[in-house]
């Protein structure tokens, strides 16, 4: 190994995680240790609480300042709410992990011999399926909270000592070209384990199908579980039958190495996938997924109402049905839309001191900062199929009729709702800035927002580190320091007062020729001595 892939490799290894090998309740599961070294299958409930992502909010920020506020917002970007779509998605792509590996087990002998040359294995257990839907309904965030609940890269020493890579995601390029991908795949693989597989097979002088026989041999060498390719319509743009070569491809890597694959993209990306029939069967192993605009149904209003919480306005507004309707009507359903709408509509209300949401505030920044999409809002909003289909990437499609899969027996919405309530009773971690995280470490020991605020600007000015335990202990002593100017200022203040009225009465004794001693003595702030002790 040169210097260059051993400092890659000591740097990724921080992101490495060692075998732990989990008994398994599947029969076909036991004895591969590629499948017993992944995490537990969740349940409905444990996908739910692992995928949600809640911003840290606290009721007391929207007393901080309209800059602060202003940057809060931010945190909108990252809200996630699982709904019963992303459930779904998690239980398929768990199947996809699983299944892939059963003909791949590395303890096999036919694995063994594959691997050595010394033999060609036809049959394989892996399948694939695609996820389309409209740009901007989070197809590509679902897929990632997905992908968070595994570890990226395994390291087995005992029973078998080598790297497992779980899943890799790569985009496709914009061009569609398939060496760029193929490129893109080795300098991924060299950042994860420190190789150097770009390096000798990344040279544009090698040839596609040079490039694509080392890609495959090195996805069945590191145990890649799942191939995961967005952005799949950027193959509409491919030249030289670039887009057939790449299917092909793919159905090669499903085929031949056994890798599972999944593809997503807008709704353009039919074209691709329905172009041939054998791609549209493989590309609907585990059940393709059709993600349209949402409905106002129950998984629309269980969105909007864990988003509505978080609001930085001075006003709070509860969430009512002339709201929810309206955010939906300017939104159409799409989620990242709405996010959109709804962090634009408390940034004006800070902005312009309204500071509280309205409808008619949602319908003015919509107009004005979404000029980009209106015109996609408004051929949604119309259904007429001649409007929509000046937009391909979200022309709806009765492809999901036909595609279907069985409906689970879980009432899985039912299952959600019951589970949200009792998430709302929990606080979840979120990576803030450190200013932002020890603002509302000082208002949760019950300082005021803007007194916490105050301080820890000050602070700040004068510390060059970022860690939050020492920026709040700094700014707990300034404010302790600062009571205590105050104090001393008041005293100070007191007897400044309290000197001054003496001398005036000094003046004015003086002003009748009487002295200090008998102006104080008459004006009761002197006390005759006693001439005489009564006993």
């Amino acid at each position: 190994m040169d210097k260059y892939a051993e400092s890659k490799q000591l740097v990724s290894q921080a992101s490495w995680t060692k075998a732990e090998y989990r008994e398994q309740q599947i029969s076909e599961y036991s004895g591969n240790p590629l499948i017993e070294a992944l995490p537990p299958i969740l349940n409905y409930r444990e996908a739910y609480q692992k995928m949600m992502v809640e911003p840290l909010y606290s009721d007391k920020e929207r007393e901080l300042s309209e800059e602060l506020r202003y940057q809060i917002l931010f945190r909108l970007q990252h809200f996630f709410q699982p709904v019963a779509q992303h459930i779904d998605l998690e239980k398929r792509f768990s199947r996809l992990i699983r299944t892939g590996y059963l003909s791949r087990n590395p303890l096999s002998t036919d694995e063994i011999k594959y691997l050595r040359g010394s033999s060609i294995q036809k049959l394989n257990s892996a399948s694939s399926f695609t996820l389309m839907g409209f740009s901007g309904i989070g197809k590509t965030t679902a897929i990632e909270r997905v992908l968070s609940l595994y570890p990226q890269v395994i390291l087995h020493k005992y029973p078998i000592n080598r790297w497992q890579i779980v899943w890799m995601k790569l985009n496709c390029p914009h061009d569609g070209s398939l060496k760029t991908l193929c490129m893109d795949f080795f300098l991924k693989i060299d950042e994860l384990i420190g190789t150097s597989y770009y390096e000798k097979y990344g040279n544009t002088q090698i040839s596609i199908s040079a490039m694509i026989t080392q890609m495959g041999r090195i996805a069945r060498i590191h145990c890649i579980g799942a191939l995961i390719i967005d952005e799949i319509q950027h193959l509409l743009t491919a030249r030289d039958r670039g887009s057939e070569k790449m299917m092909n491809f793919f159905v090669t890597l499903i085929n031949e190495i056994g890798i599972p694959i999944m593809l997503i993209g807008t709704m353009k990306a039919r074209a691709v996938l329905q172009q041939d029939f054998r791609q549209a069967r493989r590309g609907s192993g585990q059940g393709d997924m059709i993600w349209e605009n949402m409905e106002f149904d129950d998984d629309w209003n269980m969105l909007i109402e864990e988003m509505w919480k978080l609001q930085w306005t001075r006003e709070n507004v509860p969430l009512n049905e002339e709201l929810s309707q309206t955010l939906y009507e300017e939104s159409q359903g799409i989620v990242d839309i709405a996010v959109k709408i709804f962090s634009l509509a408390q940034s004006r209300a800070i902005e312009t001191g309204i500071e509280k949401i309205t409808p008619a505030l949602i319908k003015a920044v919509v107009k004005d900062d979404l000029k980009l999409v209106e015109p996609m809002l408004n051929a949604l909003r119309s259904g007429f199929k001649t409007d929509l289909e000046k937009y391909p990437d979200i022309m709806p499609t009765n492809l999901s009729k036909l595609l279907v899969m069985r409906k689970s027996k879980i009432d899985l919405k039912a299952s959600i709702q019951k589970e949200k309530e009792e998430q709302e009773k929990k606080n979840r971690e979120y990576e803030i800035t450190a200013i932002e995280k020890a603002i509302h470490a000082l208002i949760t020991v019950g300082i005021e927002a803007r007194e916490a605020e105050k301080a820890i600007t000050s602070v700040l000015r004068e510390l060059k580190t970022a860690d939050s335990s020492t920026i709040v202990a700094e700014a707990i002593n300034y404010i302790k320091q600062r009571k205590e100017k105050v104090q001393m200022s008041k005293e100070e203040k007191r007897q400044e007062v309290k000197e001054n009225y003496l001398s005036s009465i000094i003046e004015k004794g003086e002003k009748k020729k009487l002295s200090a001693y008998k102006s104080l003595l008459d004006t009761g702030y002197i006390k005759q001595p006693l001439k005489e002790l009564v006993i």
